[in-house]
């Protein structure tokens, strides 16, 4: 599987992008800082110059697009195969409220900070029943 991580402290992507290759879960990992650039990397995927990430661990506070406008720009781009990606809402935001909006964005997996390997794991062995069996069909 190949992961994309989207979050603006450079801390915290460091972190996620060690328990990430620790999960041991993904062939490739990307990590990049902000909403905007990860608008521009699924362009690229759209246009079939870049592999297509399965799963995308996304932060919800970060400047230029935030994480909840970055969903939005998701569902409007030709990614070919865009159901089979899986986006994760991973913050430190627990408000009632943000997890309301991700789920009316068709997001329903979230996940506080700081990752562990235990909540990433139990998360991808989810997901990737989900994405098997999506391409199966």
């Amino acid at each position: 599987m190949n992961l994309l991580i989207i979050d603006d402290d450079s801390i915290c992507s460091f972190i996620n992008t060690r328990v990430a290759q620790t999960s041991g879960a993904f062939e490739q990992i990307t990590s990049l800082h902000n909403g905007k650039d990860a608008l521009d990397f699924l362009n690229d995927v759209c246009a079939g110059t870049t592999p297509a990430p399965d799963v995308i661990l996304l932060d919800l506070n970060m400047p230029l697009i935030n994480g909840f406008d970055f969903i939005k720009g998701f569902h409007e781009l030709p990614i070919p195969d865009k159901e089979n990606i899986e986006i994760v809402i991973l913050t430190s935001s627990e408000q009632a409220d943000d997890m309301e909006h991700a789920r009316n964005l068709g997001v329903n997996h979230y996940l506080l900070k700081p990752l562990t390997v235990n909540d990433l794991q139990s998360t991808i062995f989810s997901l990737d029943k989900k994405i098997r069996g999506r391409r199966a069909l």
